[in-house]
């Protein structure tokens, strides 16, 4: 339509007005979203420069001594309320700062009796005087008396079913403040406790294993007795080697050889010579005597088999009892020995050891030799 003289033409579309209007409404909704987030990551700025002043301002303040370790002190008594459940970080931690405390009074023992405790998965509690410290499982304790500034008095252990007796290495070991010889004993005792069954059943099994360690130390004794044996005639002619007796977490030790550079080390002055002389652990080639669950069962004796205290030859030989269902019973285990030191044996002596005990050696055959440097340059799976 032409428009006439004076006449001006302007456009009223409502659909470009509309757009219009929606255009400048997303404008200043951006605008206004754009303020807010610059607001709100400025007061995030200023509450963080506010932390890190009042952190500075902490940092820089002097502060005696003696006030941080009370508040070191506060931090981990806090701890006694995390549970094994919490944050495993945390609590490597707070066992590392356990670790770096000075032990010199009664707190900080039970404290450090309490974190070794913790560590190797066992309970621990305080008697109502807090001078002794109790480390608990369900088959054993150890009981650990302290006087009033904190000095060991007693160190105990009981067995399920046993009264408790003092036990001279841990007793030694604590009062060398030695805490990880002491945590290497609790590991120890629980690693002896790793069988199958119930409470009842293991403690058969425990029992089993202090009846051969009984004819075991009769053993020795006899040959002492029928030949007066020094003690390294004792070790290399002995039917059983020289015993060192179960001690805390330590098995029973049978010292069966000794070189003659192991003597010569030991020098003259040495007690090898003497008839009880006490020879490291360490010492030569010994096995440790323990028990171990199997899938097959086992007649294991429950009562010592050696009757008598006297040897029947001169030679120390001991007279054994005849296995009865009133000495023994079957059960899911079997005894085992533990090289002190890895050795070689040959595999007709393997087998003569299998024949003699009817127990096979190997749960899988062995393999030659030869085939040990294939399986270490195989690659790892």
């Amino acid at each position: 339509m032409a428009a006439g003289p004076g006449v001006s033409m302007v456009s009223a579309s409502p659909a470009r007005e509309l757009s219009l209007s929606v255009q400048q409404a997303g404008n200043q909704t951006h605008g206004e979203r754009i303020k807010s987030e610059e607001a709100t990551e400025a007061e995030k700025q200023n509450r963080m420069a506010a932390l890190l002043e009042k952190l500075h301002a902490k940092h820089n303040a002097a502060r005696p001594w003696q006030e941080t370790c009370k508040i070191v002190r506060l931090a981990m008594e806090k701890r006694l309320v995390i549970t094994a459940a919490g944050h495993p970080l945390m609590l490597t931690c707070l066992e590392t700062l356990q670790r770096a405390l000075k032990v010199s009074s009664l707190p900080s023992m039970t404290d450090r009796l309490e974190s070794i405790a913790r560590q190797n998965l066992l309970g621990s509690h305080l008697s109502p005087s807090g001078t002794e410290c109790y480390i608990t499982s369900d088959m054993f304790y150890v009981e650990v008396q302290l006087d009033t500034n904190g000095q060991l008095v007693d160190v105990k252990v009981a067995h399920q079913g046993e009264n408790p007796t003092s036990c001279p290495e841990l007793i030694q070991h604590l009062r060398e403040k030695n805490f990880e010889e002491f945590s290497k004993h609790l590991k120890g005792l629980v690693e002896l406790y790793k069988l199958p069954g119930d409470n009842k059943l293991k403690t058969k099994m425990y029992i089993a294993l202090q009846s051969l360690e009984l004819d075991l130390t009769k053993m020795m004794h006899m040959f002492r007795l029928a030949t007066s044996a020094n003690t390294v005639e004792t070790i290399l002619h002995g039917g059983v080697g020289l015993l060192t007796a179960r001690s805390g977490g330590h098995l029973v030790s049978l010292q069966c050889y000794l070189s003659p550079f192991d003597i010569f080390e030991e020098g003259p002055d040495s007690q090898l010579n003497s008839p009880d002389g006490i020879v490291p652990r360490s010492l030569g080639v010994s096995v440790s005597v323990t028990i171990e669950g199997t899938t097959a069962t086992y007649k294991l004796p429950i009562a010592p088999l050696i009757s008598g205290s006297h040897p029947v030859d001169n030679k120390g030989t001991p007279s054994f009892s005849t296995v009865t269902n009133t000495n023994c019973v079957d059960l899911p285990a079997c005894f085992f020995l533990k090289m002190n030191r890895p050795m070689p044996f040959s595999l007709s002596f393997i087998q003569r050891l299998g024949n003699a005990t009817s127990i096979p050696v190997f749960e899988s055959p062995p393999r030659p030799l030869t085939s040990l440097p294939v399986n270490c340059a195989e690659p790892a799976p």
